[in-house]
């Protein structure tokens, strides 16, 4: 049994039974006494009997709801005008975005999530400021509470197009990281202002959750504009529109993407490209001199992932793929249309491609079907893990038990793992959600047929491509298309629809 190839950066060798597993975990949360994670006595059980028996006319009832009046704001638009300063590592510019209050009457707030304001980045010199806030045309009151910014005082008619002007600067991290810069090479994951989601909790204001993820978006389309050093060579979610207008010692380029739930981009002026079509899709390998033995393994296996995928889940959507390389601690990052290969050391080829298949397969399971990173995190791990398994033809060593504490669940939000920090909860999060969770999978596949499985997990995509999916709504896709109960199978394996209401 193979979980190597799961975001590295140490390994950490845990007991369970009679199983030993190398499992990657960060190395600030991997002090952990192996002991402890194998021991039987003291485990939690969750109060009652919680069941995830599905009505499924209760379902399709709330998804109208949802739809109609709960999840948005929906269609937004977001409309971007930077410049970025390698020399101070500091982005500056605007940004407009319009979208559709579908949320209620009277709406007097609106939240946007500032991820580049996380602790983590502030201790590298990493910050976002926000400024000369208009909504719909008017200036707005508005406040920054770390990663939230809250626009209120506001009036905003149901149904009706909403638009918020600011003006925006961001300060990147000296670190290898998602967002930040390391010598040569800038990293722009999460580096912009972007829409929080309200839906029947609310609005989604999470905090940001350095080993894994927190975010959460719906899907809308975005023109973004970015004037840099006319060496710098990009690679970005969209794609770029004609070439970049040359002025003096800066250059302009802009792209354009569609139904994506944001929007990244990294930058190397001494990025090499190389690239291939498959299924008229571009696949494109940005690579640094250092990594330039990585490239062709990089290229082979987007190609096959995309091909391989596109067959099992549902056709990949978008006409562009990026593949970019990295020093970093993490092993991979995926935004849609682009995925950050991170390297530390020397990499197997063999690492390389699963990784990379494991960050591709991000691209259905949170770029084309999202969820709530942070609610349901296994709802988009789980299955990037199970498509880097399919990749790497091991199913059928996919044999992980989950941790002996019950109190921890398949379908456990972030922040059951992260309140028992101190007492191994991180090292849990990641046993429970890539390792459990894609042997769950597996098992799924195992009791449906490989003929089940895959046609339901087609039915799945097109029900929620470009939506927002649930644990509930899985299990009922699933229900549906295969025409079984799948309840008991649901709880023996730890994933409860009450984790979520």
């Amino acid at each position: 049994m193979k979980l190597k190839h799961i975001l590295k950066r140490a390994f950490q060798s845990i007991t369970v039974a009679s199983l030993t597993v190398s499992l990657a975990l960060p190395v600030s949360a991997s002090s952990m006494d192996p002991g402890e994670f194998a021991k039987q006595n003291g485990a939690y059980t969750p109060a009652g009997n919680p069941s995830v028996t599905i009505d499924h006319s209760a379902i399709a009832a709330r998804k109208k709801l949802k739809d109609k009046d709960v999840l948005g704001p929906v269609d937004p638009a977001y409309t971007m005008d930077v410049s970025y300063d390698s020399e101070n590592h500091h982005v500056s510019g605007t940004m407009n975005v319009t979208f559709k209050n579908n949320i209620m009457d009277n709406l007097e707030n609106l939240y946007f999530n500032l991820w580049g304001n996380a602790e983590t980045f502030a201790e590298n010199g990493g910050g976002m400021d926000v400024a000369n806030i208009k909504v719909n045309g008017k200036k707005a009151e508005y406040e920054m509470n770390g990663t939230s910014l809250h626009i209120s005082g506001l009036s905003l008619k149901e149904n009706k197009p909403v638009n918020v002007e600011m003006d925006f600067e961001v300060n990147l991290p000296e670190q290898q990281d998602r967002f930040g810069w390391y010598k040569d090479t800038v990293s722009m994951g999460n580096w912009f202002p972007i829409l929080s989601v309200y839906d029947d909790e609310g609005w989604n204001v999470d905090p940001y959750y350095p080993y894994g993820e927190a975010f959460y978006s719906v899907s809308g389309s975005y023109d973004v504009t970015v004037t840099t050093e006319k060496e710098q060579v990009i690679a970005a979610t969209g794609t770029e529109i004609g070439q970049p207008t040359v002025h003096g010692d800066l250059a302009t380029h802009r792209y354009k993407a569609f139904n994506v739930r944001d929007f990244a981009m990294e930058m190397n002026p001494n990025y090499h490209v190389i690239s291939t079509k498959v299924n008229n899709v571009d696949v494109n390998v940005y690579y640094s001199d250092e990594h330039a033995k990585y490239a062709d393994a990089l290229l082979e296996s987007g190609a096959e992932s995309i091909q391989l995928f596109s067959e099992k889940f549902g056709k990949y959507p978008w006409p562009e793929l990026d593949v970019v390389t990295m020093e970093g601690w993490f092993g991979g990052m995926e935004y849609p249309q682009l995925v950050m290969i991170s390297f530390s050391g020397e990499r197997s080829l063999e690492w390389t491609k699963s990784v990379n298949a494991h960050e591709i397969g991000h691209q259905w399971f949170y770029g084309i079907i999202g969820d709530n990173e942070y609610d349901e995190p296994w709802l988009d791990e789980s299955f990037a893990s199970f498509a880097a398994s399919l990749y790497d033809g091991e199913l059928d060593s996919l044999e992980v038990p989950p941790v002996p504490d019950e109190y921890y669940h398949l379908s456990s939000p972030v922040s059951d793992f992260t309140a028992r920090a101190s007492e191994g909860g991180i090292n849990y999060y990641y046993w429970m959600i890539y390792g459990y969770g894609s042997s769950t999978l597996n098992d799924l596949r195992q009791e449906l047929g490989d003929s089940v499985f895959y046609e339901a997990m087609r039915s799945y995509f097109k029900e929620q491509k470009f939506g927002v999916s649930s644990t509930e709504e899985f299990i009922s896709a699933m229900e549906r298309s295969s025409g079984m109960d799948l309840s008991e199978f649901f709880n023996s394996h730890r994933v409860f629809v009450s984790d979520q209401q």
